[in-house]
């Protein structure tokens, strides 16, 4: 009998790119993973717009001006339990277990999903962006102000993104994943200025909303729509972006690790 050793010359991140284009491939078969995607922040934008948008500022235009990209940023953000669904059927039809016994690096594996659902929820992005051009929305800040914005929103959800990795390595079940998000995203959502203003809440919630990473979002998608300069609100959400990224980047790599020796 003879030993064979499993060797690459490939790094970490082209093993990573690798893992993206390998969960991408999926879209060809399952062209409906985009429409989930898109479902979220499209009923969001619409429903409270149209429904609620009134009741809260005179007009739904005048909502919608105030509150639009936001509704749409907090879409995508519920739509990041998607991220926890996919990964947990991985691991669970054993697509890991046969990715695992090759020299690829665990990182590699993990970051090429989070990155695959990136590009999804970029086309979302550029989906509902333009149906809420369609129905009246105009950026001050012109394409650059609309582009940099795409940047910022990609860049926290990929950041958030790691939460749900985390969740899926460790949740027993598809409804335990669930419940992550009723429980965490939605209260983060709905305590932050996505789409109130800070002044109307009650004096208690005001602190926690002023520390809320997803108002940090929301007022620096804000400042870049209204063409302004990026301030002390852009400087709070990457310092959020990187505690997320520091705190659940090496919980994930640690429960991936005690998974694969369970």
């Amino acid at each position: 009998m003879t030993t064979t050793t499993w060797t690459t010359t490939r790094g970490p991140l082209a093993q990573a790119a690798s893992m993206t284009a390998r969960s991408l491939a999926s879209v060809r078969n399952q062209p409906a993973q985009l429409v989930d995607y898109l479902m979220i922040p499209m009923m969001i934008l619409l429903s409270i717009t149209f429904f609620m948008g009134g009741q809260m500022m005179g007009t739904w235009q005048a909502f919608l001006d105030y509150a639009g990209p936001t509704l749409i940023a907090m879409g995508l953000f519920f739509a990041i339990v998607s991220t926890g669904l996919s990964l947990f059927a991985d691991l669970k039809t054993g697509v890991f277990d046969r990715l695992s016994a090759m020299p690829v690096s665990r990182f590699a594996l993990l970051a090429g999903r989070v990155a695959a659902d990136m590009v999804k929820h970029l086309w979302a992005l550029l989906i509902v962006g333009a149906v809420a051009f369609a129905i009246g929305y105009r950026a001050d800040g012109g394409w650059t102000g609309v582009a940099a914005t795409a940047v910022v929103v990609v860049l926290f959800l990929s950041a958030c993104s790691w939460s749900m990795v985390l969740v899926g390595l460790t949740a027993k079940s598809e409804e335990q994943i669930q419940t992550w998000m009723v429980s965490l995203l939605m209260p983060l959502a709905y305590t932050s200025t996505m789409f109130v203003e800070i002044e109307t809440l009650p004096e208690p919630v005001q602190w926690w909303a002023r520390v809320n990473p997803l108002t940090a979002l929301a007022d620096t998608m804000r400042v870049l729509l209204a063409g302004e300069a990026p301030g002390g609100e852009t400087l709070a959400l990457l310092g959020w972006c990187a505690a997320i990224l520091a705190v659940f980047v090496p919980l994930s790599l640690r429960a991936y690790r005690r998974r694969l020796t369970s």
